[in-house]
């Protein structure tokens, strides 16, 4: 695949959408397409016939990333679907879909930005199959390559556009703000395949948590960020954590 620019990105045609009038639905926008990629099986030619929607994303591409996205609203609300590659087999070796919504806990409440990032991402034997000292430090050595894989395939992209780019950083800021918390408390590691999962604080969104788990060579997180989230069902009761 071929690196495309930002004068070279498909244009929405969309002038409803240009102007922030249309509603975003984030799990037909991110979390179907998402879906629609198979790890080890979709190759890129799969993936670019499904990962975007020409009249209202742009696309970006490098030789073994590919990422499509946009924003609404004037950058209040932003979204992401990314695949990397094998570069050998060009079969989806990783997988993201992120989302953040302005939403409001009140009526007279300030909008706060509500964020969730769905992954999966297949692991080389030397990760998972490592000596650790403790299973809970198996878990934060392999969350730690999670955040180590996602910032160099974001890094493949985000030069195209400072849209992209701001996505992707609140990824960072969540990730690095787990791996602080397991930091200081390694025991709560232990929580991170539970339904309940870890509960830690987005530097910018406030109450969050997140899931992972580990099938084989294969590991699935997944993060939601604001109380938002929480208010009416918890967590450990959200369908997509519990079948994630």
């Amino acid at each position: 695949m071929k690196r495309t620019g930002q004068a070279g990105l498909i244009l929405m045609s969309g002038i409803c959408l240009l102007g922030g009038c249309q509603t975003f639905n984030e799990e037909n926008t991110v979390y179907r397409k998402y879906y629609q990629t198979t790890l080890a099986q979709s190759t890129a030619a799969d993936v670019l016939g499904h990962i975007f929607d020409p009249t209202d994303e742009y696309i970006s591409q490098s030789e073994s990333v590919v990422a499509s996205w946009n924003q609404i609203d004037k950058g209040q609300s932003h979204w992401f679907n990314m695949v990397a590659f094998d570069e050998d087999t060009l079969k989806a070796v990783r997988k993201y879909g992120f989302s953040c919504i302005e939403q409001r806990l009140g009526p007279n409440a300030p909008p706060r930005p509500k964020m969730r990032l769905d992954g999966e991402l297949i692991l080389s034997p030397e990760v998972l199959n490592a000596v650790y000292p403790t299973q809970n430090a198996k878990y934060i050595a392999i969350l730690q390559n999670v955040r180590t894989y996602f910032q160099d395939d974001a890094l493949q992209l985000t030069t195209d556009s400072q849209i992209l780019h701001s996505s992707t950083m609140m990824v960072n800021q969540a990730l690095n703000g787990i791996l602080t918390i397991l930091h200081e408390n390694p025991a709560l590691a232990s929580h991170l395949p539970w339904l309940e999962g870890v509960e830690f604080d987005h530097p910018t969104i406030g109450q969050s948590r997140v899931r992972m788990l580990i099938l084989g060579d294969l590991v699935k997180i997944k993060i939601k960020c604001s109380p938002a989230w929480f208010r009416g069902t918890p967590f450990e009761k959200q369908p997509d954590v519990i079948y994630m």
